[in-house]
């Protein structure tokens, strides 16, 4: 079994919450709180951007011009295709994208973390160790996208069907693929327990961001040292 396989037999747990999860549920089935939706989008069109900063810090640490370009073609996809299922979110919201990401809210604390964290394991300098960092966001969507296909079944009336369908879609399984093999050809022994970190902290940080979009995540407020309530 391949080191990307073996991380991931590793997450099935992790993925099975996600799976469950009442906003996942809730695309399943056509009944998202728009508030939920909007959140989300909001949060994620913020962390797309340092999913590509992070990308761009791998093509930097890639070791020949195959890898470069594999890497380059995934930003492609990125920023051409995330707007599908976005605007899939928006419209069953009754919102336009436009209107929703014109002013965006600060991060929330969890996305600040994920964001954080993909950052400090892109900064090690170890291409697998980036890779290993965003690859769980890609393969957390394109097992979503393929297991809502076949247990859901939806049509075109159904409110996420462009959700579903560009996540089951064969270019993200393609995409999927050639990331594992970019990790497995990358990973130095030496470098595994980082590298199985960097995963499965990003696996976790995946469940985190489907509930910090369910319940609208803000900051706790913080009281001044010998203050409170009155």
């Amino acid at each position: 079994m391949s080191l990307a396989q073996s991380l991931r037999r590793e997450a099935e747990s992790v993925y099975q919450a996600i799976r469950r999860h009442p906003f996942v549920e809730g695309i399943a089935h056509g009944v998202l709180p728009p508030q939920a939706a909007v959140f989300y989008v909001q949060q994620d069109v913020q962390y797309l951007t340092t999913y590509a900063r992070v990308f761009a810090l791998a093509i930097s640490q890639a070791e020949s011009l195959s890898q470069m370009k594999l890497l380059a073609d995934r930003m492609t996809v990125l920023f051409d295709g995330e707007l599908t299922p976005h605007a899939s979110l928006c419209r069953a919201s009754q919102v336009s994208f436009e209107e929703v990401t014109r002013v965006l809210p600060a991060h929330a604390p969890a996305a600040h973390h994920y964001a954080q964290h993909m950052i400090a394991s892109g900064s090690h300098g170890v291409l697998a160790e980036t890779v290993a960092a965003v690859l769980p966001c890609h393969w957390v969507y394109a097992d979503l996208g393929r297991d809502l296909m076949d247990t859901v079944r939806p049509d075109g009336n159904h409110p996420f069907y462009d959700w579903i369908r560009f996540y089951a879609g064969s270019a993200m399984r393609e995409g999927l693929d050639q990331l594992c093999q970019l990790l497995d050809e990358s990973a130095p022994a030496m470098a595994r327990e980082a590298i199985a970190r960097a995963f499965h902290v990003s696996f976790q940080m995946e469940y985190r961001f489907f509930d910090m979009a369910w319940r609208q995540e803000q900051w706790d407020t913080l009281v001044p040292s010998g203050g409170g309530p009155a």
